[in-house]
């Protein structure tokens, strides 16, 4: 269902019952014979024409497009749009866009987009049926979704169907050539273009070599279960029940050993690492991080007072959000090392957080999830209607979320369908 908002109703407007042309005179009217309506902008060069209406806002483009069929024309320029849709700093496109697409569909795609998560319209949601147990962790992109559960398989689906592609677990046919499995639950994953990372409560990651999902290593660093790991172009880094935070070099063959770090008296339950800081959050309630290159630890961040679920960094490393037991989502400056201020709203433990853009999303086991505003600090949505117990992992992108709860079946909320796929398919990540 498309939202009924004045700017949807306007950018579909088709009807030429109430343009007409500007130098035409209307015979039903002395006044307008003695006035004739003359398009102005036609003496202008068109260029010039082009920038006029560049210059509007697209609010008063739209009432331009009903005052003649000249104006109309005018303002349907796919120049006037793509100006538009440029304007908007949160919006971009993919680099593989066709240079000569209709600009004012894609403007008007993705601003209905933006009006369905204002406005918290999911137009479909749907569950992944395969796993026979509780999911804990998930990662997407416009192609697949990825999911680990307790069953200790790793199953890959179909973003746009759901359709499952392919179970990674010890009897599947995709394994039979691998002699990595896991035996324990499947507690956390990261993948990228080359390489996926698994990690278990039977206490190892398997390195997998992605696209052929070939699992090519199995690492047996910790003492306890993997809890999180993370890794970027140049470190891996895994955290454990053991307290432990250890970092390996990706850049290297066979991913040596740089650093191993106790981080923590207790359970290690989050690690993040972007650039060459790493940020780690545990049982203790203390935010810390990490220089990846050399092992120090940089700043311990108090204020949470309870234990810690989840932390996550900023894609720009200098925002730090945490999360935990005390129901609160803190946001510290890497920079000044003090915490700019608190999220409240979670009823229950927040279990999971993830940036997109200036948006937080978080997932809580009071079974609801929150997207909040980095910039303008407050809470933009509240979904409580789709998961039924604690909510584990949960990940977001400009199109949909995909989060999983203590139950079998991950919940996919598409703000996309009925939207023109054409278009929707060239809006960046």
């Amino acid at each position: 269902m498309v939202l009924p908002t004045f700017a949807d109703t306007v950018l579909s407007y088709t009807s030429e019952e109430s343009e007409t042309p500007c130098d035409e005179d209307d015979d039903n009217s002395a006044e307008d014979k003695k006035s004739p309506r003359i398009d102005f902008t036609k003496s202008l060069p068109g260029e010039l024409r082009t920038l006029v209406f560049c210059r509007l806002d697209f609010r008063s483009i739209l009432i331009c497009r009903r005052v003649c069929h000249g104006w109309k024309e005018a303002a349907e320029m796919s120049t006037v749009w793509r100006h538009q849709f440029r304007l908007r700093r949160r919006w971009a496109v993919k680099p593989e866009t066709p240079s000569d697409i209709d600009w004012r569909m894609m403007f008007r795609t993705r601003y209905l987009l933006d009006r369905r998560w204002e406005h918290g319209e999911c137009v479909y949601a749907y569950n992944l049926d395969g796993h026979e147990e509780s999911v804990y962790c998930v990662q997407f992109d416009d192609e697949k979704i990825i999911t680990g559960s307790r069953d200790r398989s790793v199953r890959v689906w179909d973003t746009t169907t759901g359709k499952q592609l392919m179970a990674l677990n010890a009897t599947s046919a995709a394994l039979a050539d691998n002699p990595f499995t896991h035996s324990g639950s499947v507690l956390c994953l990261q993948y990228d273009d080359k390489m996926m990372l698994t990690g278990s409560s039977d206490e190892t990651v398997i390195i997998w070599e992605l696209p052929a999902y070939r699992a090519v290593r199995q690492l047996h660093d910790h003492k306890g279960g993997i809890l999180d790991l993370s890794f970027n172009d140049r470190y891996i880094a895994t955290c454990s029940k053991d307290g432990m935070l250890i970092i390996r070099d990706r850049r290297e063959e066979g991913f040596p050993l740089r650093h191993i770090v106790v981080a923590c008296k207790g359970s290690v339950n989050s690690v993040h690492i972007r650039r060459s800081l790493i940020a780690t959050a545990g049982v203790d309630g203390v935010v810390k991080v990490w220089n990846a290159d050399t092992g120090k630890l940089l700043m311990s961040l108090h204020g949470h007072s309870r234990g810690l679920a989840c932390v996550t960094l900023s894609p720009d490393a200098r925002t730090i959000i945490s999360g935990g037991n005390d129901n609160t989502i803190r946001v510290w400056d890497t920079k000044k090392q003090n915490c700019l201020f608190e999220f409240a709203g979670h009823e229950s433990l927040v279990r999971t957080l993830h940036v997109f853009g200036r948006k937080v999303l978080s997932g809580s086991y009071d079974q609801t999830l929150k997207v909040w505003d980095l910039d303008y600090r407050k809470k933009v949505l509240d979904l409580q209607k789709y998961h039924g117990n604690w909510i584990f992992s949960a990940k977001m992108d400009s199109k949909r979320i995909v989060s999983t709860s203590f139950g079998a079946k991950p919940v996919v909320l598409d703000f996309t369908r009925e939207l023109d796929q054409d278009y929707v398919r060239y809006i960046s990540m």
